[in-house]
């Protein structure tokens, strides 16, 4: 991984996103994620009818004696988000110039340092056939240098398991929430199973997907050995017009169909190339409101 990754500049870069953010979040306290339960707070936020099976603890005893009737408290419990990125560094992440998961690391780390400011718990977890190496959830933001060293440590090799991936992580985790996933989607597989499987484990799913230029608008004519990034096996070609559109009508199938399956199962989906400036992307995000709670 390039040691350019996290230079003054970038650092730089983060602060003022930082600052949008809170301009974004105006209104809403750091780390303000409040749900209802009962009596898990001192902060009172309404009453509601006694129910069988409710804590006798939390009744309204005034209340009974005016209007003879049974009345629950019902407090706010306010709860950090535990926010999971997971970080694609299959093979096929090497390829363009930058390559795909130095971006994807930019990208994690942008959203990784914003969340830690936002006082939400931030893991990090790199996959392949499966999860390689995680890091802990951090919540401070000193542990935003560690946070740093991780994704810039991240290297690029092996085959993807996307959907058996996914499926195990949703299935260990003790404390779903936010799911960021940063990929190119290129798994013979497909990625069905995998997002449902997160989606059933009850987390919020936002999918970035990371391409290089090149893959969208090739510009290559003529015979060539094309070698597959993950599996190393090699087709010849002669790729001509009739192959280029044909290779375009495919390639927009595939995004919508992506596009179509996250839309139908409540996914933020967002799609960019390794040429968009990363805070662009993470400005995209926060506009639809992803680190406002």
């Amino acid at each position: 991984m390039p040691a350019r990754l996290f230079d003054e500049e970038f650092l730089r870069k983060l602060e003022r996103l930082s600052l949008t953010a809170r301009r974004i979040r105006t209104g809403v306290s750091r780390g303000e994620n409040l749900t209802i339960s009962r009596g898990a707070s001192l902060d009172f936020a309404d009453f509601r009818l006694y129910q069988p099976g409710d804590d006798f603890r939390y009744l309204d005893w005034n209340v009974y004696r005016r209007l003879n009737r049974l009345f629950l408290k019902v407090f706010t419990a306010e709860e950090n988000l535990t926010v999971h990125i997971l970080v694609d560094t299959s093979r096929s992440m090497a390829f363009g110039s930058p390559s795909k998961l130095w971006y994807a690391a930019r990208l994690a780390a942008a959203l990784g340092y914003l969340a830690i400011h936002n006082l939400d718990r931030v893991g990090v977890s790199a996959f392949a056939q499966g999860i390689e190496h995680s890091l802990p959830p951090l919540r401070q933001a000193s542990h935003a240098s560690t946070l740093f060293e991780y994704l810039g440590s991240l290297e690029p090799a092996g085959r993807t398991d996307f959907n058996g991936t996914l499926h195990d992580y949703a299935m260990q985790s003790r404390r779903p929430g936010m799911a960021i996933l940063l990929t190119d989607l290129l798994d013979p597989g497909g990625y069905v199973e995998g997002l449902k499987a997160l989606l059933y484990g009850r987390f919020d799913v936002l999918l970035l997907h990371v391409m290089d230029e090149q893959e969208i608008t090739p510009e290559l004519h003529g015979p060539y050995r094309l070698v597959d990034g993950e599996t190393l096996e090699e087709t010849e070609l002669d790729l001509g017009s009739e192959m280029a559109i044909d290779y375009r009508r495919e390639l927009e199938r595939f995004f919508a169909e992506i596009e179509d399956f996250s839309l139908s199962n409540g996914i933020e989906y967002l799609r960019t190339t390794t040429r968009i400036p990363f805070e662009d992307v993470v400005l995209d995000y926060l506009r639809r409101g992803v680190f406002v709670h």
